[in-house]
C-alpha cells in the first residue's frame, strides 16, 4: 500500500505546477523617476520598449501582468494625482537578441520593430493605473496591468522585451497637473534598457535609454512542461494504473 501511494503522489508531483510569485526588476531602490512607461497627459500617444535580462528569469515563466510604483516619497497633493487614465493602452512581449547592458553584446535599436520577436499581445484597451503612495520611503508596486492574456516566457529565447503603446489620438488624463511618475532604474549594467518615443504613438523609432521602470512581473503556475516531463507524468499514470490492477486482482483471488 505504501508503494502504490508512493507512486501516485509521485505521479501528482510530476503533474503540479509551480507556485504563483513575482518577480522584481531590477531588485532595489531605483535611483531616478520618469512617466514611462506611459507618458504625460495628452492625446499625442507614446510608446516605449523596455528590456530585460534573461538572467533575472530561473526558467520558462508565465507571466500575467505587470505593476510599478511611484518613485520613493512621492505623494499624491493637488499637483499630482493617485490616478492615472488611458483611453487605450496596447501592451506585448516578446523577446529580442538586444542587450540590455551596456558593455556587453549589441545595444537594441532605435528602431522598434527592430528589437522584438514574436510579439505577444497580452493587454487591449482602457486602462486606469492608481497608486496608495504616501510619500514616506519605499512605494508600494501598485500600478497595475493585469494581462488578458499570459505570456509563457522563455529565457533560452532571449532576451524579455515589454512594450507599451498608446496610439496617437488617445488620451492620458487624470486629477492636477499630472501624475506620481515611475521609480525608474538608471545604471550602467543593470540589466534593464529602453527606447522611448513620449511625443508620438505613430512614431516608428525613439531614442535610446539606460533607465527603465522598475518592474513588478507577475508569475502563475503554467511553464509548459519539457517533453521529458510529460513522459515522466505519463509514465508514472502507467504505473501507477498498472499497480492498481495488480492490486485488484490480489483481492479478487483472496476473495476466491
Amino acid at each position: 500500500m505504501k508503494t502504490l501511494t508512493g507512486m501516485i503522489l509521485a505521479a501528482g508531483l510530476f503533474a503540479a505546477p509551480a507556485y504563483a510569485g513575482t518577480i522584481i526588476i531590477p531588485g532595489g531602490a531605483g535611483d531616478a523617476q520618469s512617466p514611462t512607461p506611459l507618458n504625460y497627459y495628452g492625446s499625442g500617444g507614446s510608446q516605449t520598449e523596455q528590456i530585460y535580462s534573461s538572467s533575472f528569469f530561473s526558467g520558462p515563466t508565465t507571466i500575467t501582468g505587470v505593476s510599478f510604483r511611484a518613485y520613493p516619497g512621492a505623494t499624491p497633493s493637488g499637483f499630482f494625482s493617485n490616478t492615472v487614465s488611458v483611453s487605450n493602452l496596447l501592451v506585448s512581449l516578446g523577446t529580442t537578441t538586444a542587450s540590455p547592458n551596456e558593455n556587453s553584446g549589441a545595444l537594441p535599436s532605435t528602431t522598434f520593430a527592430s528589437n522584438i520577436t514574436g510579439a505577444t499581445n497580452v493587454f487591449s484597451g482602457a486602462a486606469t493605473l492608481s497608486t496608495a503612495a504616501t510619500g514616506s520611503g519605499a512605494q508600494p508596486f501598485d500600478y497595475t496591468v493585469n494581462f488578458s492574456t499570459p505570456y509563457l516566457y522563455n529565457p533560452g529565447s532571449g532576451n524579455l522585451v515589454l512594450d507599451f503603446l498608446i496610439p496617437t489620438g488617445a488620451t492620458v488624463s487624470g486629477s492636477g497637473f499630472g501624475f506620481l511618475t515611475f521609480d525608474t532604474a538608471n545604471d550602467l549594467n543593470d540589466g534593464v534598457y529602453s527606447v522611448v518615443n513620449i511625443n508620438s504613438g505613430s512614431a516608428a523609432t525613439g531614442t535610446l535609454s539606460t533607465a527603465a521602470a522598475i518592474t513588478a512581473f507577475h508569475t502563475a503556475a503554467g511553464a509548459v512542461p519539457e517533453p521529458a516531463t510529460w513522459a515522466m507524468m505519463i509514465g508514472g499514470m502507467l504505473v501507477t494504473g498498472s499497480a492498481l490492477r495488480k492490486r485488484r486482482a490480489v483481492q479478487l483471488a483472496w476473495a476466491r
